[in-house]
């Protein structure tokens, strides 16, 4: 019952602050922006099977850009860190009730998912339905690529509430980012080190991938996004280096090593958090 009493604070928390308003005001913008640019292309197309191959390319990229929002809304979503709530003194009063205090940093990273959800289902499927409407092309499986980018943003999220239990606002949000943009840039490394045959470089990203998954997932997530003929081997030929985009579907084990890493990470935090002085 604590869980849920702070995953509904952590809710009520973000549905009275503005930037909830504002970054849905901003995805409906962004929504109506892909939408005309489809149409635009429609109109402007030599055919529609062309404007169906364009219109690959635009969800992939209209996709990439949420998979950089999600990580940031993940950061702020979750509130103030557990450790600048114990230096003004919110804590003393919370914890002076029959409560674990990993109920509260579980409470926090649920009701934070809950909208994080809400967000990749609103901005993923409005880009996917604006693009299929308007130019008849929708992704084999867009709940799997819904999902992975959901998982991306949970691991942001994790490593948030980690840093939050012993740094303060800014510090507990801005290292998670940077984390991500390790990740970001281990996948280009590897990317390059495939279109080089350099095996070191191989090594390097899959390594990065397992200190932060984040990439891997958006490339799963990209996968996902192209038409079954892109898997072929002709595909797999021209993706072979690609920096933005995979043919090959994400690993098994990759998608295991995410979720437990998310899991982990957030136990971890609880763990600290209850031992550390409030």
């Amino acid at each position: 019952m604590a869980v849920w009493t702070f995953a509904r604070l952590t809710l009520h928390e973000a549905a009275r602050s503005r930037f909830v308003l504002l970054t849905a005001v901003l995805g409906a913008v962004y929504i109506a922006l892909i939408a005309w640019g489809c149409h635009t292309l429609l109109d402007f197309a030599k055919s529609p099977s062309a404007a169906q191959v364009s219109a690959v390319g635009i969800e992939v990229m209209a996709l990439f850009m949420i998979s950089f929002v999600l990580p940031l809304v993940a950061v702020f979503v979750a509130g103030a860190s557990t450790h600048h709530d114990g230096e003004t003194g919110l804590l003393q009063a919370m914890l002076t009730r029959p409560i674990r205090r990993a109920e509260l940093v579980v409470g926090k990273w649920l009701g934070a998912a809950m909208l994080l959800a809400v967000y990749t289902a609103v901005l993923a499927g409005g880009v996917i339905g604006a693009a299929g409407l308007i130019l008849d092309y929708y992704p084999p499986h867009p709940f799997l690529a819904g999902g992975l980018l959901w998982l991306e943003a949970l691991v942001v999220l994790s490593l948030r509430m980690l840093f939050g239990t012993f740094l303060g606002n800014m510090a507990s949000g801005i290292l998670p980012l940077m984390l991500y943009g390790l990740g970001w840039m281990g996948g280009l490394v590897e990317s390059l080190g495939q279109a080089l045959d350099i095996q070191a470089m191989v090594n390097g990203g899959i390594t990065t991938s397992l200190v932060i998954p984040t990439d891997a997932l958006w490339r799963g997530v990209s996968y996902f996004l192209l038409p079954s003929v892109a898997s072929g081997i002709a595909g797999q030929a021209v993706g072979r280096g690609n920096p933005l985009v995979s043919f090959v579907p994400i690993a098994g084990p990759m998608v295991i090593w995410a979720v437990a890493y998310v899991t982990t990470v957030l136990a971890l935090g609880g763990w600290l958090f209850a031992r550390r002085d409030v």
